[in-house]
Order: C-alpha cells, then sequence, then structure tokens
C-alpha cells in the first residue's frame, strides 16, 4: 500500500498540484479527519466512515472528490441528494454534481488552480461532513 506521500509524488506536475492543494483544503476543515489510501487514492474518514475521496484516474484527466458513505448506507440513484442547506438549496456552490442521494462528486479540471475554488469548495465540504 502506498502511503499519501507517495501517492503524491507518483501523480504528474498538474494533478500533483492540486492534490495538494485540495489536500491543505480538506485537512484544514474545522473536523477530524482521517486520512489514508483507499481504492488505490487518498481518502478521508469522518467518525468512522470514508466521506471524501479523490480520483485522479478518469477520462478528462480532471481531480475529482467523491463525496460519499462509504458502504455505511444504502445509495438511490434517483433521490434528491441528503445534502439541502438552510436555504433548501442541495449545495448552494454549485460545485457538487450529484450521482445519488449520498453520493457527488466535485471536479477541478486540469490545469484549473483550487485557490480559485477554495471558498465554495471549503463550504461544500464543511456541508457534506455534517450530514450524518
Amino acid at each position: 500500500m502506498k502511503t499519501i506521500e507517495e501517492f503524491i509524488a507518483a501523480l504528474d506536475p498538474g494533478q500533483r498540484e492540486q492534490v495538494v492543494e485540495l489536500r491543505r483544503v480538506i485537512l484544514a476543515l474545522p473536523v477530524e479527519l482521517d486520512e489514508h489510501i483507499k481504492w488505490n487514492s487518498p481518502s478521508y474518514v469522518h467518525d468512522g466512515i470514508d466521506r471524501i475521496t479523490m480520483n485522479v484516474r478518469n477520462k478528462a484527466g480532471a481531480v475529482q472528490l467523491v463525496l460519499h458513505f462509504d458502504t455505511a448506507r444504502a445509495e438511490v440513484r434517483n433521490a434528491p441528494p441528503v445534502m439541502v442547506d438552510e436555504t433548501g438549496l442541495f449545495d448552494e456552490t454549485g460545485l457538487v454534481r450529484w450521482l445519488s442521494d449520498i453520493r457527488g462528486v466535485i471536479t477541478v479540471p486540469p490545469g484549473t488552480a483550487v485557490s480559485v475554488l477554495e471558498p465554495g469548495l471549503s463550504s461544500a465540504l464543511e456541508g457534506w461532513l455534517r450530514i450524518r
């Protein structure tokens, strides 16, 4: 099993920069997270459940954050997302593309600076981790 550092070192320079910056944003969130490699990618555990996993192996070459509940909750593909904020919106940042009620994806396209997305990204991730 690779360490996080070995995983990052093996990436091409563009993805490496994005992954390092995403990791910084994730680890700065005001919740306790454990970081490890799972599914051959960095994954972040909150309250004993993998909740955020990076995906760098996709057709677009983008870095993605997959928001999920590991296998702790059953997934319903056609149901509305469980992440609703106080305004009734599922994600006021517009960053999350929902694949089911409990699985969404945030995509950082190649060449996009994470700093441009950081305020909305932090907000979306904090909102996601508040859901039980």
